[in-house]
């Protein structure tokens, strides 16, 4: 009789959880266990939530806010989350080593914002630490925190462009940070990221692409004040050129998960019933 009352929590244990796209993603930079159509982006994984921008043309063309052409193109965000973590996935035609120099018009890798509520105050980041530097094969890189370091509370620098998408470093969109500038850490992100660039992807399938994916503990989200209402969660470069953001999602069981609550609720009760006739 114990066995048959651990299958049935175990039933309901599966069924109280959210989406169901996460339970097989290992984060490791790979993102074929996505589920996702190299022709277009789309994913067709269930419990996957995504955001696709490629834009392509030949050289320095307009990605909006700014310009910059397939070098700084983010293309798709994806977001899906299981009981216990927050999963995201990037894909971007900006190499995550890409030198932060502005004077000669190169712009680093920026961090991951995540906005709750939605209302643009952006209350948690991801650390990628940029490059700034690089001899004899090493790089160097800033200074600020911990590479995939969870930050609440943070400070934030911001792009090149202002809400009309015209270049005006002097009034940025705040909309979209760009890096971590202070915050307090509560946590570690799972993070990989690569820094080859692959080809196949799109609608020219010569562009080269690079790939972020890590995970995140659902209490850490918790410990910078997540309540369990929707987010959005933003990435860009340093110079902002390219921005683009993916709502996850309510965190609320789905149709399916519903039906099997049900049938877990029902089952349960038959046992019970039949220890009492006992």
């Amino acid at each position: 009789m114990k066995n048959i009352q651990l299958y049935s929590f175990t039933l309901l244990a599966v069924a109280i959880s959210g989406h169901v796209g996460a339970e097989t993603i290992t984060v490791d930079g790979d993102l074929s266990d996505w589920g996702i159509d190299k022709t277009n982006w789309v994913t067709t994984k269930k419990g996957i939530f995504s955001s696709i921008e490629d834009s392509t043309g030949s050289g320095s063309y307009r990605l909006y806010p700014g310009w910059g052409g397939q070098a700084y193109d983010a293309e798709a965000l994806y977001a899906t989350t299981d009981d216990k973590k927050l999963y995201i996935a990037l894909a971007t035609g900006h190499n995550p080593r890409t030198l932060n120099k502005p004077d000669s018009n190169s712009y680093g890798a920026g961090d991951f914002a995540i906005d709750f509520g939605k209302d643009g105050s952006y209350e948690l980041g991801v650390n990628i630490k940029y490059a700034t530097e690089l001899s004899n094969s090493n790089y160097t890189v800033e200074n600020f925190g911990d590479e995939g370091g969870v930050y609440k509370q943070p400070g934030w620098a911001y792009g090149l462009w202002n809400a009309n998408g015209n270049y005006d470093p002097g009034n940025p969109d705040k909309k979209h940070p760009t890096s971590l500038t202070a915050g307090t850490k509560i946590g570690d992100a799972e993070l990989r990221y690569t820094t080859q660039g692959v080809s196949g992807y799109g609608e020219n399938g010569t562009d080269l692409h690079y790939f972020y994916e890590m995970s995140i503990d659902l209490d850490i989200l918790r410990l910078a004040g997540w309540n369990g209402s929707a987010f959005d969660i933003q990435w860009t470069e340093l110079c902002a050129n390219d921005s683009i953001v993916v709502d996850p999602g309510q965190f609320v069981p789905e149709p399916g998960s519903l039906a099997l609550l049900g049938a877990g609720l029902f089952g349960l009760i038959g046992f019970r019933r039949r220890v009492r006739n006992r």
